[in-house]
């Protein structure tokens, strides 16, 4: 999907927000455009919230490991989050072209450690998204 100026350079500002800290740049582009164009703005509301929720729970996941107080309670919520962010999008996916969309299910959707990895890696961007939401209202 081609990405148009204004998300480019939302991108930019993003990545300078975030110090040169995004890893799918592109792909988060794809999910602004697709917000942008198909009026699910909403979907990429609730899905930046959901892995803002996300990349802050992993972190203290893995610094806990699973004999840390919590930890048991904390990965059930980790994993309804995870099912709720990948059902939001893949909804929004959509509203690709459909060989963009199946390059971005097997990235991101596939039951596999590696697509996980991706997800993860694609939820830290969007956590970043919402922070730079947050403070440009």
């Amino acid at each position: 999907m081609r990405l148009s100026e204004s998300t480019l350079l939302l991108l930019q500002q993003i990545d300078a927000f975030s110090g040169r800290k995004l890893g799918r740049s592109n792909d988060l582009g794809v999910l602004i455009e697709i917000a942008a164009g198909h009026n699910r703005g909403k979907a990429l509301a609730e899905l930046s919230f959901v892995a803002k929720f996300l990349s802050k729970t992993h972190g203290i996941l893995q610094r806990i490991g699973p004999e840390g107080e919590g930890f048991g309670r904390l990965s059930e919520e980790f994993t309804r989050n995870l099912e709720r962010a990948r059902i939001v999008f893949a909804e929004m996916l959509a509203h690709c072209p459909d060989d963009e969309r199946m390059v971005l299910h097997a990235r991101y959707l596939a039951l596999t450690a590696a697509a996980l990895q991706e997800m993860l890696a694609l939820l830290y961007d969007l956590s970043w998204y919402k922070n730079w939401l947050i403070d440009h209202p």
